[in-house]
């Protein structure tokens, strides 16, 4: 036995929300494995990602390169929804020492290299894809998400709406409200009620990550909020920036439905997510309400070449997988103790080895 498998995977599970405690925990798990190990960091555009390889002790190219990739949602430190959770998350954590305690109790004797990459979702699978050569054996080992997903092939889409000139005539407002709104389509229904209200409001410092949005909200009269949106009056307002209604009511919700983070600019607003994938030649406006519009578009998931089921049962679907460019991908089942998932993987290692 190489390590506690058990006892590593609920470790690092525990541990994944916490950068540093969780890249302690990994080198844990490296060093006790005991076989070579490397570790590499990189700046990426939207934040940083790191890199973890080890390897058999067995000299000779790698006749089996697995990738697990574990990418962190739009917004940092936030969580995919379940049925997205195969991205990224705990369950892809415990898929990665699930790979690594197989390979070396099975695969003791033949050449092989296992690479965990962490970082933003934006950024990391178009780094790892420029890093894989296109005839490497290279196998993606990916959990099954916790619930049935939607579309195979996602792009992460990051939009900055910025006003041309930072002018504004502040209406007088009594009423200074913290608003706040958890849970999904945080944005869209924070949009529908402020539609709704009578009377000049201006809002403030708004920021959505995790499925928590936060904001401030004037209003020259008090307002009732909707089941959902919670309302928190405050006695002594803090120093205010230029509001951002305009940037609210011009983002486009046809290409973003659904943002998962956002956050309020000096000129404007910024608003990521995940969409279904968007064409080359799709006809993004670059200017709405007024506003310029900053594009940007990175693969997030690729329906692979090659899918192999790993799962016991045929309730376990297999949903989007990061965009590695590995043309293979092992799927595990994400929702089965760590003993059966070794098991196919173990059955799955024996299949492809023999057939070398």
């Amino acid at each position: 036995m190489p390590f506690d498998l058990p006892s590593a995977a609920n470790r690092l599970r525990h541990l994944h929300s916490d950068p540093l405690p969780f890249r302690r925990a990994l080198l844990d798990v490296a060093f006790a494995a005991g076989c070579p190990v490397s570790e590499q960091a990189v700046a990426l555009e939207h934040g940083d990602a790191v890199t973890l390889r080890m390897a058999s002790s067995v000299p000779g190219d790698p006749r089996l390169r697995c990738v697990v990739l574990d990418l962190d949602p739009p917004g940092h430190r936030t969580t995919w929804p379940a049925t997205l959770d195969g991205l990224g998350g705990p369950v892809v954590a415990q898929t990665w020492a699930i790979a690594l305690h197989t390979l070396v109790r099975h695969a003791r004797e033949l050449p092989w290299e296992l690479i965990y990459t962490r970082g933003p979702a934006m950024g990391v699978p178009t780094y790892v894809q420029e890093r894989l050569q296109a005839d490497d054996p290279t196998v993606q080992v990916a959990p099954c998400p916790s619930q049935p997903s939607s579309p195979l092939a996602l792009d992460g889409v990051s939009l900055t709406l910025r006003r041309a000139e930072n002018v504004w005539r502040l209406p007088a407002c009594d009423w200074t409200i913290r608003v706040e709104v958890v849970g999904a389509e945080t944005l869209p229904r924070l949009r529908a009620w402020l539609r709704t209200l009578h009377g000049a409001w201006t809002l403030h410092a708004l920021s959505l990550s995790n499925q928590r949005l936060t904001a401030i909200l004037r209003t020259e009269r008090p307002v009732v909020p909707p089941e959902g949106i919670a309302l928190h009056e405050l006695s002594a307002p803090p120093p205010l920036a230029f509001p951002v209604n305009d940037a609210l009511l011009a983002w486009p919700a046809d290409w973003l439905p659904s943002p998962m983070a956002a956050r309020t600019l000096t000129d404007g607003l910024w608003l990521a997510g995940v969409t279904p994938e968007v064409a080359d030649d799709a006809a993004l406006p670059e200017v709405v309400g007024g506003l310029t519009a900053e594009w940007q578009i990175e693969p997030i998931a690729r329906a692979p070449t090659h899918t192999v089921h790993l799962a016991v049962s045929a309730a376990e679907a297999a949903g989007p997988v990061a965009a590695s460019g590995a043309r293979t991908v092992w799927h595990l089942p994400g929702a089965l103790e760590a003993n059966l998932a070794v098991r196919g993987l173990k059955a799955r290692l024996a299949a492809h080895f023999k057939a070398q």
